[in-house]
């Protein structure tokens, strides 16, 4: 029997859960049985394609679970951060497993809410959209990394540079933000947010078992903010000591002209690993020898195609709320403990009319952070 499929929202992320549920709906796997639109009059070409899947359209999640509740067997939620935790709560009350975009939730305390009401049920499930962990080659680069050819993992380092301009800061109430208007906690930022899916990947990696993440014991963290507007920041530079015994780096930038997908190295003590985002990766020795390579596929298709199939086989592997809570405890201990420095113009530049922030030297100052494992202070950086 096809699976009974809601999605709340179909516009900003929530076109791209609506495009690969329509291709699954296409392919006969699913019913795209109903869809929540709050903004009608800006979706008109989805709503057309709705109507043609026969899905029922409805104002809110209440409509929706006065007509459904008992009767969806998934809700897929590409919402707003503030919204993920009461929604998914929602969901699981009525009867449906969940698809929740990244972060989970945030807060680790709205993640737990999450995970009770998973407890409570019935059998449902949350799996998070962290869909990299989803993507094949990087499920085979744990499995082989848990085989111990290449010995203990000693670090693993990330850096991703994307350009972000007044339109992205300006595309919500929320963005940058520490906290919702409702006061729900959003703790907006790159390493949670645009970038959030490379930090739980440097986890989930490290992790002892293969469905499960490694914890931080200690954070040190460089947190830097261009932006006034904003009330976390825009560059952040995070070490991360696991409790697993790797050392765990993280970089990244929206203040930058350079735009440079996320890349990560896994050193090992016999060997290491590359990997970046819509290119290549591979493994090797520790003499360099090259021992297994490929294509770094996009991993949406992946990421639903098993979220459905959970549904019908528990053993399907999917990003629970507890490897994704493990970024979440990263992101709260950054807020608690590090105060991000605000720049002046002595270091930060803005571009007209889009208002990009360009940092001095944030690309060579990152390259030279990759290469070393350090952070940008260690690396000579001078950013005030």
């Amino acid at each position: 029997m096809k699976a009974k499929v809601a999605l709340i929202g179909v516009s900003g992320y929530g076109q791209v859960h609506f495009e690969q549920l329509r291709k699954l709906a296409d392919q006969g796997i699913l019913d795209l049985s109903a869809v929540v639109v709050i903004n009608p009059d800006q979706v008109q070409k989805q709503l057309e394609i709705l109507a043609r899947y026969g899905s029922r359209i409805y104002a809110s999640t209440e409509e929706m679970y006065r007509d459904l509740s008992g009767k969806l067997d998934l809700v897929c939620i590409p919402t707003g951060i503030a919204f993920h935790e009461p929604m998914t709560v929602e969901a699981l009350r009525n009867g449906a497993s969940v698809l929740v975009e990244k972060p989970a939730a945030g807060s680790v305390a709205d993640i737990e809410k999450m995970q009770e009401a998973e407890r409570k049920s019935g059998g449902h499930f949350v799996a998070v959209g962290f869909q990299h962990i989803y993507a094949r080659e990087l499920q085979f680069i744990k499995r082989y990394l848990l085989t111990g050819r290449l010995g203990r993992i000693r670090a693993i380092t990330v850096k991703g540079l994307w350009p972000r301009n007044d339109s992205y800061y300006h595309r919500n109430n929320w963005a940058g933000r520490i906290r919702s208007d409702s006061g729900a906690w959003i703790l907006d930022s790159p390493i949670n947010n645009a970038f959030a899916h490379y930090l739980n990947l440097e986890l989930f990696l490290a992790g002892k078992t293969f469905k499960t993440s490694a914890h931080p014991a200690g954070i040190e963290a460089e947190l830097y903010r261009a932006r006034r507007e904003i009330e976390t920041f825009d560059t952040c530079a995070v070490r991360i000591a696991a409790e697993e015994g790797a050392s765990l780096l993280a970089l990244f930038t929206h203040t930058t002209e350079k735009n440079d997908n996320p890349q990560l190295r896994i050193d090992c003590e016999n060997g290491s690993i590359y990997w970046k985002v819509d290119e290549s990766w591979n493994i090797r020795s520790r003499s360099g020898k090259l021992l297994y390579a490929g294509v770094a596929e996009k991993p949406h298709d992946d990421m639903f195609s098993d979220i459905i199939a959970r549904l019908h086989d528990p053993e399907v592997f999917t990003c629970t709320l507890d490897i994704a809570k493990a970024h979440s405890l990263c992101i709260e201990r950054l807020y608690r403990d590090f105060t991000p420095k605000q720049l002046t113009a002595a270091s930060v530049t803005r571009q007209e009319p889009d208002g990009q922030y360009l940092l001095r030297g944030v690309e060579a100052v990152f390259e030279k952070c990759y290469q070393e494992n350090l952070l940008p202070s260690e690396a000579g950086a001078d950013w005030n």
